[in-house]
């Protein structure tokens, strides 16, 4: 008779999980080991967060919850960060923490902690393994974690339950990840606000599903109004459009962004989620929203529909009464205050014009992962994505370390596909660590490491409230030489042409390679 552990791995294989990520601990071995029976790939990571962020990318990629494992105490302590970031950004995720023995719960203090209270306000469910059907609680998990928003669910797994024996006492539900195609609402009313509308403006957010694309380009062309992504619904639709105009929910001049959505008379949320915005704007505007799972909350009361997106577009389209666009006058000049240049006479390079120039050698097709800092705001704003799924960034949690794991995930959903992920210093030394991984793996990832030896967001929000710049400033090491001592080739760019230069010969080699490019941080006091 199989044991809990065993089990688990088996419901993980069926469900078409093909890797786990995570760190060993003695309380967790038993899980690792049946893992590895039953053909799961284990890959070890040097820090509990990266596990789950290389899993939270490769589940938004493959619609398969991504899995990662962590021991109890401070394995499980440092995985929260990670699977808060999966809660915030709506990500499909298991996370499976080891416990102390459930004997000896009462009196073993050492370790111990209530992983499911500390778990519980960062999923969307925690609970104990051993205590219901293990076979039946492992298929309502998988389920839960994909349904409408996604999200992680943990599993914690006494070390004593894992090895004991499991009868399968039911046989699992089919998972059914489909949304419900019921159709709930006021989408008639909709269609009439936005037919009496002069100025409609959509935003797509996180929510707006990558299958669903086709349905959005032909509510778009449709309806004909301008439309600005968020920065998780990068590439849904592609940003060459003639109708774009930017990117909403606190990227790089964000104030010019808000001015053009409030002169809109209806603002049509598709998938729009306000946990991507860093202000309130959004709760002081005529809003209605086309949406999966409500998304009304405190003063955000928008007329809502809620089902399958792609099934309310359908619907929509044949209810509006002819295209809605702005007048070509507004549009030029809205364009034109979202548009920035590099200006800075620097010998060090504009972070604006790099990024602009690695765009314009990058794959359109290729996939980018960005960190969390000054860089973020630009790449959010002024990298064009034109694919789905190719653009991720944490946005709902923001936190610093992303960019590198999540490089890592999106890597092993696409082996053939250019990867490359777009670093600042400070997040770069958060997650050296991962080096060992591409290393091992032969990934080829490119990864661009802004350097400039500064928090520099934290630098000018000091500066911004009258505070002189403390605790943000640091010494970078010599990227180029760390890089080399994991194995991966590394390479220093000093000027936009180089720097443009080595990427083409990172996407030709097809090998592991770090960009260091110190840039000069003074242009982000303009532009975020």
């Amino acid at each position: 008779m199989p044991n809990h552990a065993e089990v688990i791995a088996q419901a993980l294989v069926a469900a078409g999980v093909e890797n786990v990520f995570g760190l060993p601990g003695g309380e967790i071995t038993a899980f690792i080991d049946a893992c590895r029976r039953k053909g799961l790939r284990f890959l070890l990571t040097g820090h509990e967060s990266s596990a789950a962020i290389m899993a939270q990318v490769l589940g938004q990629i493959t619609g398969i919850p991504g899995v990662c494992a962590a021991t109890l105490g401070p394995g499980a302590t440092n995985l929260v960060t990670g699977v808060a970031n999966a809660f915030l950004d709506r990500a499909p995720l298991l996370a499976f923490t080891a416990q102390i023995p459930s004997t000896e719960s009462g009196t073993m203090t050492h370790q111990r902690l209530d992983l499911e209270a500390l778990f519980s306000p960062v999923t969307k469910r925690s609970v104990t393994i051993g205590t219901t059907d293990t076979i039946s609680l492992v298929q309502e998990s998988l389920d839960l974690a994909v349904a409408p928003r996604p999200g992680p669910v943990h599993l914690c797994l006494p070390s004593d339950v894992a090895i004991k024996s499991c009868a399968p006492t039911t046989t699992a539900a089919q998972k059914n990840s489909k949304v419900d195609d019921h159709i709930s609402g006021e989408l008639d009313s909709i269609a009439a606000r936005i037919t009496a509308s002069e100025r409609p403006l959509i935003i797509v957010g996180l929510g707006a599903p990558l299958a669903g694309a086709p349905a959005l380009r032909a509510f778009v062309d449709k309806l004909g109004a301008p439309f600005l992504l968020t920065p998780k619904a990068k590439g849904i639709l592609p940003e060459d459009h003639a109708s774009f105009l930017g990117v909403a929910s606190g990227m790089a001049v964000d104030k010019d962004v808000v001015e053009t959505i409030r002169m809109a008379d209806v603002v049509i949320g598709v998938g729009f989620d306000p946990v991507e915005c860093d202000k309130t704007w959004f709760a002081k505007l005529d809003c209605v929203s086309l949406d999966s799972v409500s998304m009304n909350e405190g003063d955000y009361q928008p007329l809502e529909s809620l089902g399958d997106i792609s099934t309310l577009l359908s619907q929509l389209i044949p209810q509006l009464r002819g295209p809605r666009p702005w007048p070509e006058g507004i549009l030029a000049a809205r364009r034109k205050a979202v548009a920035r240049t590099a200006r800075l006479p620097t010998s060090r390079v504009s972070p604006l014009a790099l990024i602009e120039a690695l765009r314009e050698v990058y794959p359109r097709d290729g996939i980018v992962t960005c960190d969390v800092g000054s860089h973020k705001l630009l790449v959010g704003q002024f990298w064009r994505t034109y694919e789905p799924g190719t653009f991720f960034m944490s946005n709902g949690l923001s936190g610093m370390g992303f960019g590198i794991p999540a490089a890592i995930g999106a890597q092993l959903a696409h082996p053939n596909r250019p990867v490359m992920a777009i670093v600042g210093d400070g997040g770069m030394l958060m997650m050296v660590h991962d080096l060992v991984l591409i290393g091992e793996l032969g990934l080829p990832i490119t990864i661009v490491c802004l350097t400039d030896g500064s928090l520099s967001l934290i630098r000018v929000s000091q500066e911004r409230r009258g505070f002189p710049p403390y605790g943000v400033d640091f010494l970078p090491p010599d990227f180029v030489a760390m890089a080399e001592a994991f194995g991966i080739h590394s390479e220093k760019a000093q000027t936009i042409e180089d720097a443009k230069a080595r990427l083409q010969q990172a996407l030709e080699q097809r090998r592991p390679m770090l960009l260091d490019v110190p840039i000069d941080f003074r242009e982000y006091y303009e532009l975020v």
